[in-house]
């Protein structure tokens, strides 16, 4: 086991770089994702079918097939074959390590399908994403642009000159001499001839502390947009109280409708619970219900 001085030696040693955008998108798909998750809350599942994992087959996947295996309900990836008259997939396959692998009959007798919104899987034979993998990945990827390039403004505003090394021996004494620098130790270049093969060219600086402040602002506004598109209400701080009008046209730009990914959950747990003989309830997070947020918004006169 690492010592906390090895821990954190380690950590600096390995520091998150924070304008990688490949980084930045699993971290922000990541944390969105889990923002996602929170927006629905059941009640009466199983403790073998985690609220959890349901969620993310609906909201990764775009679909949750819920089958009996070994006298408990589970769910777990199922990949869909076959179509009925209108292109929808009438059988599954699955393989997982734990449980092993199998076939399924779609909604059959042992088993219940539910889709995350009414798109289903597809739209006249054509695949279509119906779960929220795409809209996490628009943000996710948008908000590490923005952040890589706030990163790299603030680190380019760090130098006034570019090094300029002729040879490796040159190039491996500076950087020597640059690390120490930078981490408030003295360092000494030895050879004087280092400095034949080291010249030093300006830098033109093209941004400014106000362009760094203007990512930053894009990136709130981006997390502004992300929220409101899960319903979740922002006013504006000028402004606290709001007309009828407003909240409705508020809700009108909505990008994703809870309305009818809760009806999709609701009719799959129907028929959960009239097969298998559960008493499963879903119901919206009241931080995501709109409802909530009209009666708490107060009329402007």
């Amino acid at each position: 086991m690492k010592t906390n001085s090895k821990k954190i030696q380690f950590d600096l040693d390995t520091m998150y770089d924070v304008a990688d955008v490949k980084a930045g998108y699993k971290y922000w798909f990541s944390k969105l994702l889990n923002v996602c998750l929170s927006i629905f809350e059941y009640d009466g599942l199983p403790a073998s079918l985690p609220q959890r994992e349901v969620e993310l087959q609906l909201q990764l996947n775009g679909h949750c097939v819920i089958f009996l295996k070994n006298g408990e309900l589970i769910t777990t990836n199922v990949s869909g074959y076959d179509m009925d008259k209108y292109y929808q997939n009438t059988k599954g396959t699955y393989a997982q390590p734990v449980i092993g692998s199998g076939n399924l009959v779609f909604d059959s007798y042992n088993n219940v399908r539910i889709f995350n919104c009414s798109l289903q899987d597809n739209i006249l034979d054509l695949p279509i994403d119906n779960s929220l993998r795409t809209f996490i990945s628009r943000y996710a990827r948008r908000l590490a642009d923005v952040e890589s390039t706030s990163n790299i403004y603030t680190v380019n505003n760090r130098a006034t000159n570019y090094p300029v090394a002729k040879t490796d021996k040159v190039k491996d004494s500076i950087i020597k001499f640059f690390n120490q620098l930078s981490l408030g130790k003295k360092e000494v270049v030895c050879d004087d001839k280092i400095i034949e093969g080291f010249v030093v060219a300006p830098m033109p600086h093209t941004g400014s502390a106000d362009d760094i402040i203007k990512w930053e602002d894009a990136r709130d506004k981006i997390l502004e947009q992300f929220y409101r598109d899960i319903g979740v209400k922002f006013r504006n701080n000028k402004r606290a109280q709001m007309s009828d009008e407003e909240v409705e046209a508020d809700e009108q730009v909505l990008l994703i409708s809870l309305d009818d990914m809760l009806k999709c959950r609701k009719e799959g747990l129907a028929k959960l619970n009239e097969k298998f003989g559960t008493n499963v309830t879903v119901k919206i997070n009241p931080k995501f219900d709109r409802e909530n947020y009209r009666k708490e918004s107060v009329r402007y006169e």
